[in-house]
């Protein structure tokens, strides 16, 4: 497939300047190092999106005798070291704005794919898999939307945008990554991931979901399926997910929206074949029902 458009990162206005894109927020990136940009673009999600922007900031980060000087909107932020502690701070501080921007959604801590336009959601604690199946599902033919968070509200599951953060450990399970992908050096505990780089394209966008998942381990045996009352589900997801600025109630609202319109299943994911074809039954029953 081909890599769809990016809006995320636009070319530059002028000299040491870059637009960057996330959801609902526009960020202007000032600096006077080449080093530190070219460090940034490579933690950009080259993901296409159709998101309103309503929001917009301005980050500076100039060189100074004892590292780098950065800046919010006019406020000084704290001194960072170096080129790429100075990138890795500027694009965390992005993500937590971008975040604060959508106070009004509940967040989840999931994945979410689809399957012939049918759209599903896994959710799980750290660890559970959600990364390593979101990667399979790449090279089966779904459309993978993120491995991390979903943003939720009246009904629609919104993807967050940001790379897929593969574990090393985690390589042996996905053969088809291709050998760039795998001898990347980054430095780092985990492999950034785009699909976009694997060739695959990367939409954003609001929809409904047909399925919920509530990943559970069982690394090393067989995946099993099993239908999952929705008032264990719902349990489930506030433990796995973080308020919204309206409080318990529209919380407790988001949630029944979700699991009233999506059928829930436990997914006990051991093996990624299994995981596969058990995710394509699910959708497929949910589309019957």
């Amino acid at each position: 497939m081909a890599p769809t458009a990016d809006p995320y990162s636009r070319p530059s206005l002028g000299l040491g300047e870059r637009l960057i894109r996330l959801l609902a927020c526009e960020f202007s990136v000032v600096a006077d190092c080449d080093k530190l940009f070219a460090a940034l673009e490579g933690m950009l999600p080259h993901a296409w999106h159709r998101f309103p922007v309503s929001h917009h900031h301005r980050l500076e980060a100039w060189r100074a005798e004892e590292g780098y000087d950065l800046r919010e909107d006019g406020q000084a932020l704290e001194k960072r070291p170096d080129a790429r502690s100075a990138a890795d701070f500027l694009f965390e501080r992005m993500h937590q704005i971008a975040i604060a921007a959508l106070a009004e959604y509940t967040k989840i801590h999931a994945g979410c794919a689809a399957w012939r336009g049918k759209r599903f959601v896994a959710i799980g604690p750290a660890g559970s898999g959600k990364t390593t199946l979101m990667t399979r599902l790449l090279y089966e033919g779904f459309d993978v939307y993120c491995d991390d968070v979903v943003l939720l509200r009246r009904g629609e599951v919104l993807p967050y945008p940001k790379l897929f953060r593969v574990r090393w450990d985690a390589l042996p399970l996905l053969p088809q990554l291709s050998p760039s992908a795998r001898q990347r050096e980054s430095g780092r505990d985990h492999l950034p991931l785009d699909p976009t780089e694997l060739g695959f394209a990367w939409r954003v966008e609001p929809a409904p979901s047909a399925v919920v998942l509530f990943l559970e381990r069982n690394h090393g045996g067989a995946t099993k399926r099993e239908a999952c009352p929705r008032v264990t589900m719902a349990e489930r997801i506030m433990s796995h997910s973080n308020a919204p600025a309206g409080g318990p109630r529209v919380w407790l609202e988001h949630v029944r929206s979700l699991i009233e319109s999506a059928t829930p299943f436990v997914l006990t994911l051991g093996d990624l074949a299994g995981a596969v074809s058990a995710i394509k039954a699910a959708l497929g029953e949910a589309e019957a029902s």
